[in-house]
């Protein structure tokens, strides 16, 4: 499952590049002089600096995370955070606005850590089964969320617990990701 992820991932990425590319050149971000990332191509330009998707070289590691939640975390969700560093990429799925969630650098993977902790303990609060938040909308309480027991990428509605199944599987969502115009 992981290296399926790994390929939709990194067809994706080939995909927003080719398209963004091609209609306003490479990506700019704001620089920031203490958030570094591996993701920049070279010296920022008016405050700007140009950058791509990074490929890891080693594998980020999720193994305490997972024995403090007392959590098997799916390897599909794994695959998806621990091999590149990436700013959130808008993109749609099916006509839905969203955002691609991925860590900048090691600092940004410890907050979505955090974050992904604070997520899995909520849904225990609430007696809902485990899931991982893989993207956002426009909304602030809809997420796309990765179900850490079957695989389905899910629409979660975090304010009713209500879950639309969007596709069955990681890898068949990333598949189908769609590059948005800007």
């Amino acid at each position: 499952m992981s290296d399926q992820v790994l390929s939709a991932l990194e067809q994706f990425f080939l995909r927003w590049q080719r398209d963004g590319e091609a209609r306003r050149g490479l990506p700019l971000c704001e620089w920031e002089q203490g958030w570094r990332s591996p993701c920049e191509l070279d010296d920022p330009k008016e405050g700007k600096v140009a950058w791509r998707p990074y490929q890891r070289s080693e594998p980020a590691d999720f193994g305490a995370m997972a024995d403090a939640l007392e959590l098997t975390l799916h390897p599909a969700a794994l695959a998806l955070f621990g091999h590149w560093f990436s700013r959130p990429i808008p993109c749609s799925y099916k006509g839905l606005r969203i955002e691609l969630i991925l860590p900048w650098n090691e600092e940004d993977l410890d907050l979505l850590r955090e974050n992904l902790i604070g997520h899995l303990l909520m849904l225990r609060k609430l007696k809902r089964s485990p899931s991982i938040f893989i993207a956002t909308t426009r909304n602030e309480m809809t997420l796309i969320s990765f179900d850490n027991e079957s695989g389905q990428v899910w629409l979660e509605w975090l304010d009713s617990g209500r879950r639309l199944v969007l596709a069955p599987s990681l890898p068949a969502f990333l598949t189908r990701l769609e590059t948005l115009p800007q």
